[in-house]
């Protein structure tokens, strides 16, 4: 209604002075002499330059005016002002991308005794998005260092493509996705030409951040990552009897990692047996133990369940854990030491007992000829890192066996770790938690069951197991875990069990088996870690050539919480068969895949339509690098290590319940 009032005044005022030059001194009047203020800008547009610029303009004949912005129409809050702006246009700057802000415009009057204009109407405009760097990823690790005593999480950023002009990045900012302030962490010339950063002060473990790489002012490039989890002070045990006593005890080494802990802290440590209300022991941590970092305690029960509590000398609990000491060998069991002729132990055709135990320590098997397992074979010691059985020559299977038992042993192999070549009815074969090196330091083929015709007629193999395993090869072209050989095999299997393993170096896939046979089998992989497999040409994981069709129903594979890193460049196969046949193949329907990641770059072929089940793998975008933590072809190496690094792998596992791999790198 003002304005309506002043337009009125305004024209008769014109109308007056017609002719006289009156017209244009009322025309240059802002303001209403009977309300004293000056009119408000009209016709106020905001239209984006780009992503960090809005041009605002207005009309109005004002000497200056106040521009304000604010990210919402009712301008609560922070209000930007721009003030004063001479002319009716102004470019705002040092915007936020993608971002709508809101303007208005009021004319400032510099006449006494007028006021400045009334605001403008509100008008918005939201800033472009600009193109971001892509492949922007993060990774953390927990770095220790001894001297002096710290621990750090370190976040690793890499960004950009290959044969792309690098930006200008300037610094890097990481806030935590909960809340609270950023961390800025600057970005060198030489880290922005590589598009690679590292930082670690201040960051926190288990903390999810929202990753900004910043050139200058503006955003360049956004991720988020959760660090690794954060490290506490640990106990470990491991127990082992000790045949110097007698009767015999048993001994347990207790080791620690202390992290945020300095070593002069420790005091001693307390042992406390299953079921007794106080302690058993108290053993004083030594300046030796200190410097090695573990304490040795002995005299302890055979068989019995032990809390081993390490205590700093202030009475707190550093860190604890539980372990349970080995059975002594029964009255039925054969004892062998270091410097006892295994090979003849074992092969002896009036062996008086089953089940043969090896105390800890270092044995090599020697002989002209084959070892053969011609009675029932439980072969086992406390500990794999502590017994290790160095091989010369294989062991034989023959005969009608109920069980062939390798448990808790390292073997190191320069042939074949088992290869029958006569009649053989063998109910279970099992290898449990042993480290088995094939090949090692040897050029040619080896396994850890091959089966060769020879003089026989009838090869049956009905429960095969490789289960709390690590099974690789350093030298040579390691066959399988199982291999028939295709010049007239008629080695047979009933059900092969992988599980919680990890296998590395396996040229030829885990499985070969190619003969006249027509068999019923079943095979189950489940939460093993294969690296570097089927590496030796166009090979397959599982490799299975049978004619006929007779058993085609009652064959079953199952691949589940397993990942697979091919070593080949080329014919990524998982299953390959005989053909394409019915009854060649197991059909789809009878395969059990779920959770089984593969590597992307490694797209695995199927022969037949009837046997794919890549619709039910996982492909894994990253390298064997971003994946685990330390890969390594030895997974026994010190150091080596293929626990799951890639936070959203890990995450993808935590929300579904499962463990992806073999769960001793967890």
């Amino acid at each position: 209604m003002k304005n309506a009032i002043h337009i009125l005044k305004l024209f008769a005022a014109c109308a007056l002075t017609a002719g006289l030059g009156a017209c244009q001194d009322a025309g240059i009047e802002v303001y209403d002499a009977s309300l004293s203020s000056l009119l408000r800008p009209s016709a106020v547009t905001a239209v984006a330059a780009d992503s960090e610029h809005i041009n605002v303009s207005w009309r109005g004949t004002a000497d200056s005016y106040r521009l304000e912005y604010a990210l919402n129409e009712d301008f609560e809050g922070d209000v930007s002002v721009a003030e004063p702006i001479e002319g009716n246009r102004y470019t705002v700057g040092e915007l936020t991308e993608a971002t709508s802000y809101y303007f208005r415009v009021m004319g400032l009057s510099n006449k006494t005794g007028v006021s400045s204009s009334e605001y403008s109407a509100v008008v918005t405009a939201r800033t472009f998005t600009e193109p971001k760097i892509p492949n922007v990823k993060a990774t953390s690790e927990m770095i220790y260092t001894i001297t002096p005593w710290s621990v750090t999480c370190t976040v690793t950023m890499t960004w950009g493509e290959a044969g792309t002009e690098p930006e200008a990045i300037s610094e890097v900012r990481a806030t935590p996705a909960a809340g609270g302030q950023a961390l800025v962490f600057p970005v060198s010339e030489e880290e922005a030409a590589a598009q690679r950063t590292a930082f670690s002060e201040g960051v926190l473990t288990d903390t999810e951040y929202t990753l900004e790489l910043y050139a200058g002012k503006k955003i360049r490039g956004t991720c988020t990552h959760r660090t690794v989890p954060g490290p506490v002070p640990a106990l470990y045990a491991s127990a082992q009897l000790d045949f110097t006593t007698d009767p015999v005890s048993a001994s347990a080494e207790i080791r620690w990692e202390l992290y945020y802990v300095s070593p002069e802290e420790l005091s001693e440590i307390v042992l406390t047996r299953k079921g007794a209300e106080t302690p058993e022991r108290q053993v004083p941590v030594t300046p030796a133990d200190i410097a090695a970092g573990s304490a040795t305690v002995t005299a302890l029960a055979p068989g019995a369940e032990y809390t081993a509590a390490l205590n700093a000398k202030d009475g707190k609990q550093i860190a604890a854990t539980t372990f349970t000491t080995p059975e002594a060998p029964g009255q039925d069991v054969i004892v062998v030491r270091p410097g006892d002729d295994l090979a003849a132990i074992i092969s002896a055709p009036d062996r008086q007992y089953e089940t043969v135990y090896l105390v800890a320590g270092e044995y090599t098997v020697t002989a002209d000829a084959v070892i053969p397992i011609a009675r029932n074979l439980e072969l086992y010691s406390d500990d794999p890192a502590r017994t290790t059985i160095t091989m010369t020559k294989n062991f034989q299977p023959e005969g009608t066996l109920e069980r062939i038992v390798l448990r808790n042993l390292r073997i190191e192999c320069s042939t074949y770790l088992m290869q029958a070549r006569s009649d053989y009815d063998i109910a279970l074969l099992r290898i449990d938690n042993c480290i088995v090196d094939l090949n090692s330091g040897a050029t040619g083929a080896s396994t850890l069951f091959n089966t060769t015709k020879g003089t026989a007629t009838k090869q049956m193999l009905h429960q095969y197991e490789v289960v709390n395993s690590i099974v690789f090869s350093n030298a040579g072209q390691t066959q399988n875990i199982v291999y028939g050989s295709a010049s007239g095999s008629i080695g047979e299997f009933e059900k092969i069990v992988m599980r919680h393993s990890t296998f590395s170096n396996c040229a030829r896939g885990l499985i070969y088996v190619t003969n006249t046979a027509d068999c019923t089998y079943e095979i189950e992989l489940e939460n093993c870690t294969l690296y570097n497999v089927a590496s030796a040409g166009s090979n397959a994981l599982i490799d299975i050539r049978m004619a006929g069709t007779a058993n085609a129903s009652g064959r079953r594979i199952a691949l589940r919480n397993s990942v697979m890193w091919f070593g080949s460049t080329k014919g990524y196969q998982v299953l390959r068969f005989a053909g394409s046949g019915e009854g060649q193949y197991v059909p789809k329907e009878q395969i059990d895949c779920a959770n089984f990641y593969h590597f992307a770059s490694q797209t695995p072929a199927f022969g037949s339509s009837a046997y794919n089940v890549a619709d039910r793998m996982t492909p894994y975008g990253g390298t064997p690098a971003e994946l685990w933590q330390n890969p390594m072809a030895d997974p026994s190496a010190a150091g080596a290590s293929f626990r799951i690094k890639d936070q959203s792998v890990r995450a993808a596992q935590e929300a579904a319940g499962t463990i992806l791999g073999d769960p001793r790198w967890e």
